[in-house]
């Protein structure tokens, strides 16, 4: 299973923002990663998950739309926010350490960074490095595995330990990111 982590610190995102079509920037960038990364392939990936993480390491809201089980998700930003909205308003009701999958096969869950990288037990952890000063060796792309990306802080990444050999470029926008290693990996 391939699985993108993309980590906001706020998604804010209502009711009359979704009806209307005027999402916040932040909102955009979630759906246009949800439909790159399983919707730009002809089909539904099947061996994907897409992962929105927003808040504080010690208190995540995670919204994630796995690909093999999601139902009546469309690829166009109108049926990502809805749906996104929904899980939103979910989690606003979920205590912390609870999961809950919903209808159409969204799982959201509150829980803290630590546990949510632990729980996924990716085989490896790759990262799109923040920090411009280091560039990225060359590493080995696996097609399984979870890929982070931090939209502006690197909190998540400071919690994994052992990354170096690991870190992969940073393109500017998660999308063009997610792209790019679904690309790579359609190729192996």
């Amino acid at each position: 299973m391939r699985r993108f982590l993309i980590f906001f610190e706020r998604l804010p995102i209502d009711v009359v923002s979704v009806k209307s079509g005027q999402n916040s920037p932040e909102v955009v960038t979630a759906c246009r990663c949800v439909n790159v990364g399983l919707f730009v392939s002809g089909d539904l990936r099947r061996n994907v998950e897409v992962s929105l993480a927003v808040g504080q390491p010690e208190d995540l809201g995670v919204v994630t739309y796995p690909g093999r089980d999601l139902k009546r998700v469309s690829p166009d930003e109108r049926s990502i926010s809805f749906f996104l909205l929904k899980a939103m308003n979910v989690l606003r009701e979920l205590p912390l350490g609870s999961k809950k999958r919903m209808d159409n096969g969204i799982v959201v869950q509150r829980t803290n960074a630590t546990d949510l990288l632990q729980g996924w037990e990716p085989s490896r952890i790759y990262v799109s490095f923040l920090d411009p000063s280091i560039q990225p060796k060359q590493v080995d792309v696996r097609p399984q595995g979870l890929f982070l990306y931090e939209l502006t802080s690197t909190a998540l990444t400071d919690l994994i330990i052992n990354i170096p050999g690991n870190l992969l470029p940073r393109p500017p926008h998660p999308e063009r990111f997610i792209l790019d290693i679904n690309l790579y990996c359609d190729q192996l």
